[in-house]
């Protein structure tokens, strides 16, 4: 009985030493992001406590747009951007270089369109994309989004004088097209899936994108990091990234138990969200620096960008040698 006794304090204090205490001394990351199946990092880590494993305390901030979360990651409201396009951080870099750094690429590992829609009203009598000229085009706020919407509309009409492209929030871009604000929106997935669900649009075109005739993949959003936020806590910032790479992986891994995470986050219905078409998160040192070229001429000559960035002005991994900019 004596040595029951003795054991019993040994074994709490073993308890108490290997179990992880979440509660102390951890470190506060603000994250934003966007509320759209993109930021899956994201949520898998909250639910699965992997920001917990790294002593992390995360508080979230959901975005409407890429625009907006570009600036609070600029700004410093927000030290990590957990996805949103890449346009919006090569024009930060333009006037601010060395601003943030990149560790996950969203994209396609191939030349395809995944994930983009050209929708119009169900009852619409367009069969075309030459019908939609003198029409109104919904597309989301941003000006990646804009210059997607006008590049892939360009082979068949001028978009710049022959339709009036409106930005239209995500929320309301179903919405708008059912109160007849809009004749038609260009769109990531799932707003294509949700507009056939309510019965409000139909696909005018599939793979909208295949008319860019790029060649290679088209590194369409970015996950990254205040430079200064990985300046001053290196080490935070590279637990932030250890639980962001155990995400990605666990989302190739469990596929299906990830998808049910998606409803929680982006009000999407679990039966869509079971089916929803997304692209790959890359992790910064598997990204191959040539696969996005063809993508950024074709900004450049949508005046996106004023000079065409080489592969040398790629993302590069997020420890690069002291004194590289953000972007190789």
């Amino acid at each position: 009985m004596k040595n029951k006794w003795l054991l019993a304090p040994v074994l709490l204090f073993s308890v108490m030493i290997l179990s992880p205490n979440y509660s102390v001394a951890q470190d506060e990351v603000k994250i934003g992001y966007l509320t759209l199946v993109m930021s899956l990092p994201t949520f898998v880590a909250l639910e699965k406590g992997y920001f917990q494993e790294q002593g992390l305390k995360v508080v979230n901030t959901p975005f409407e747009s890429g625009t907006l979360i570009v600036d609070a990651l600029v700004t410093g409201r927000i030290e990590v951007n957990a996805g949103s396009a890449i346009v919006a951080h090569w024009l930060a870099e333009q006037n601010l270089p060395g601003t943030f750094k990149v560790f996950v690429i969203y994209g396609p590992i191939e030349p395809k369109d995944n994930t983009f829609i050209l929708a119009v009203a169900k009852d619409s009598p367009m069969k075309e994309i030459m019908d939609l000229k003198g029409k109104r085009l919904g597309t989301f706020p941003g000006i990646a989004s804009m210059a997607m919407a006008k590049a892939t509309l360009r082979s068949s009409f001028n978009p710049d004088k022959e339709i009036t492209i409106i930005e239209v929030p995500p929320g309301n871009i179903v919405q708008a097209l059912a109160a007849g604000q809009i004749d038609g929106y260009f769109a990531p997935e799932p707003f294509g899936m949700i507009g056939e669900s309510k019965g409000v649009a139909r696909r005018l075109i599939k793979s909208p994108l295949l008319l860019l005739n790029l060649k290679s993949v088209i590194p369409g959003a970015v996950f990254s990091f205040n430079s200064k936020f990985v300046k001053e806590k290196p080490l935070v910032a590279k637990k932030v990234k250890s639980a962001y790479y155990k995400a990605v992986d666990f989302i190739y891994a469990n596929e299906v138990e990830a998808r049910k995470l998606i409803p929680k986050y982006t009000n999407l219905p679990e039966p869509l969200a079971m089916k929803l078409p997304w692209e790959n998160w890359i992790k910064i040192e598997e990204y191959n620096k040539t696969w996005g070229q063809p993508y950024f001429e074709l900004l450049t000559k949508e005046s996106i960008i004023e000079k065409t960035h080489r592969c040398k002005n790629l993302p590069q991994p997020l420890f690069a040698k002291e004194g590289n900019s953000s972007l190789l």
